[in-house]
């Protein structure tokens, strides 16, 4: 259960006698009912369940942070800050553009202050919520940036911040619940409406798996859209405005790569049969409605326009595409599957799948009960049309 943090508590936790204590754990051991014995035994039992909590926040934002297991956290702000590399990423365009001073009136727990001020950009700084400030602080100082950054507790719906370029990231989670309705979201889009009106430069950031036409609807319309993946998952949809722009009407791109596709929106690609080579591309092409663009310039079509799978008659490669030899295809009967296994002498099977409802791990087990031989393929379970398929391919290594 989440311990239900207030501002005493986090000021004790970052306190030095709090800091030395949660260095001295921060390796030790891996029973985190030993280690929450030890801090009862060193702080009071509220403090001791926050640094126990705190601890094992820490642990996973490794994940996102080269000194996440000496940052501040709590875990909603933990789950809504960017990562490392795409807070980096972005601040790269404010610096771009020419500005040395940026506002970041909802900045969470600092993530993208830090970067910023990374950048080489004064940050003025605030949240409403006034642990996240204090942790933002926090983590800035850690940081090395405490010089390049101000902090206070303000909220931007009474309270505009000053005049010039904008980050802004609205709180879209509540406890540990993710809000996918924009109109809950803090600040609203009326709100952020306000905000953005007559700035230089602004980066709205918003979550991709809302509906692309309803952000649309709902807040100005951007002179700039980007999808932005991380290892292969899309993080963000980001609105760029003004100075920030570079532009393009629409852009994908690939985080730690730095690869980035551009052009005006074009979402669909012409529809065929199935071809001799598969391309499964990376959501921010498909979310950022580059997914035809991309398929016309390479001469490649769409085998189901609900899908997005491509296919092509030569072996491509191309950094927002996985490709794949197609060695087989049938329909995805367990009994023909198991038939076509049996006879490429399958042992093991690495599961893609796009259309289909089942789980990776059920698909195996109905397809390949048992081994039928040592070769280690791709089978790619999807639909076309009412059909449903199992392709059964080789990833191309060229």
């Amino acid at each position: 259960m989440a311990v239900r943090l207030d501002l005493k508590t986090a000021k004790i936790l970052t306190s030095e006698e709090a800091k030395e204590t949660m260095v001295l754990f921060r390796t030790l051991g891996d029973d985190p009912l030993a280690i929450q014995e030890n801090f009862r035994g060193m702080f009071p039992k509220k403090v001791a369940e926050a640094m126990g909590e705190l601890r094992a926040l820490r642990r996973r934002a490794v994940q996102k942070f080269e000194l996440g297991l000496d940052m501040y956290f709590t875990k909603p702000l933990l789950e809504q800050a960017s990562s490392e590399p795409v807070a980096a990423y972005r601040a790269q365009r404010f610096a771009q553009a020419g500005f040395t001073e940026v506002h970041d009136p909802c900045c969470g727990m600092g993530s993208d202050t830090i970067a910023l001020a990374k950048a080489g950009l004064k940050v003025y700084a605030a949240d409403k919520n006034e642990i996240a400030a204090h942790y933002a602080a926090e983590n800035a100082a850690l940081s090395g940036v405490g010089a390049k950054t101000e902090f206070r507790v303000a909220d931007c719906e009474s309270e505009l911040p000053g005049e010039g370029a904008l980050m802004l990231d609205p709180a879209r989670r509540r406890g540990s619940r993710r809000i996918m309705n924009p109109s809950d979201w803090s600040p609203n889009p009326e709100v952020v409406c306000k905000l953005i009106a007559n700035r230089p430069g602004v980066c709205l950031k918003l979550s991709p798996a809302v509906d692309m036409e309803l952000l649309l609807e709902l807040f100005p319309t951007p002179d700039e859209i980007e999808i932005i993946s991380y290892r292969g998952e899309a993080k963000e949809n980001v609105f760029w405005y003004g100075k920030l722009a570079t532009g393009v009407a629409r852009r994908a791109t690939i985080l730690p790569q730095q690869e980035s596709f551009a052009g005006e929106e074009m979402a669909q690609a012409p529809h065929g049969d199935i071809g001799p080579y598969l391309y499964d591309p990376d959501p921010a092409l498909v979310r950022s409605g580059l997914l035809g663009r991309l398929a016309k310039d390479l001469g490649l079509w769409n085998l189901d326009p609900e899908i997005g799978y491509l296919c092509g008659n030569e072996a491509l490669e191309n950094p927002f595409l996985d490709g794949f030899r197609i060695l087989a295809h049938e329909s995805l009967d367990p009994r023909k599957m198991r038939a076509l296994l049996r006879e490429h002498e399958v042992g093991s099977l690495i599961i893609r799948k796009r259309g289909i409802a089942e789980r990776p791990q059920t698909l195996e087990h109905r397809f390949l009960p048992k081994k039928y031989g040592e070769r280690r393929m791709t089978l790619i379970a999807t639909r076309i049309g009412d059909r449903h398929l199992g392709m059964l391919a080789e990833p191309l290594n060229l």
